[in-house]
């Protein structure tokens, strides 16, 4: 085995590709069942360890299909969502099932920690192992834990903790729809990373927006405690106070989707 290594990595290659399109396939056909419609994949990179560049599910309340996986013990990977007042958190937490996940006890399956908008901690506590059968990638999973709620508005955070090499699988939200993923980053279209008191905004940082809809502009600004307005959607000029506020973006929209952006 040794001296034909190039079949390992083929292998190795194909197995996390089988994943992510049965992950797919399983997202497509949630619906079918009694459980959410989670058909938008958002596979967690090595950089959502730190829950400052997470992903943030911009509407919390559609349907998307969140995987982690890990290589070891005690590794950790986060994503938020964003609800509205009034709307209904819903999770749901499921593994393939398959090696090495169906072999490990509750006890070494990763943790579930959500942190709400006010700082209100829980846990998703194990409760069933529920079988699922997706036949377009002919997989099994197994549900482990379910929560719906009214949920605070704001944005939640969602730490998903190994105790074993594993993969874990979060159901968010029930509408399906596409959904708008913001990402952390330094490019246009993300993001940026906040700064602590941060007192004015640099062109730069602000024109990241563009590209993003206004939703997400919203929501990014509200993550780097800046102040958000927009001052013009569809060509219709919107009213706003002529004051000068350095932490202040000013967006034009169209069609839903920021063009422009001004500081000030």
């Amino acid at each position: 085995m040794a001296s034909s290594p190039l079949p390992i990595i083929a292998s190795r290659f194909s197995a996390k590709r089988a994943l992510k399109s049965s992950i797919i396939a399983l997202a497509l056909l949630i619906g079918a069942s009694s459980i959410s419609f989670a058909h938008q994949p958002v596979f967690l990179s090595p950089e959502s360890k730190d829950a400052s560049l997470s992903p943030v599910l911009v509407e919390g309340t559609i349907s998307f299909a969140v995987t982690a996986s890990f290589n070891r013990k005690a590794e950790k990977k986060y994503f938020r969502f964003a609800l509205n007042p009034n709307e209904r958190m819903r999770l749901e937490y499921l593994i393939l099932d398959r090696a090495p996940e169906n072999r490990l006890s509750n006890k070494r399956l990763p943790t579930i920690t959500v942190t709400s908008p006010s700082g209100k901690v829980s846990r998703l506590k194990i409760s069933e192992r529920t079988t699922f059968y997706e036949p377009y990638g002919g997989q099994n999973y197994f549900f482990l834990a379910r929560t719906d709620q009214i949920g605070e508005p704001g944005v939640y955070t969602v730490e998903i903790s190994a105790r074993a090499k594993s993969t874990a699988i979060l159901a968010v939200g029930t509408r399906e729809i596409r959904g708008e993923v913001l990402n952390i980053g330094s490019s246009r279209g993300t993001c940026p990373k906040r700064i602590e008191s941060e007192s004015e905004i640099s062109t730069e940082r602000g024109s990241q927006l563009i590209g993003i809809s206004e939703r997400a502009g919203e929501l990014c600004a509200s993550l780097n405690n800046w102040i958000f307005r927009t001052i013009q959607r569809d060509g219709k000029d919107l009213p706003a106070t002529k004051d000068f506020r350095t932490n202040r973006v000013n967006a034009i929209v169209k069609n839903g989707q920021i063009t422009e952006i001004t500081i000030g």
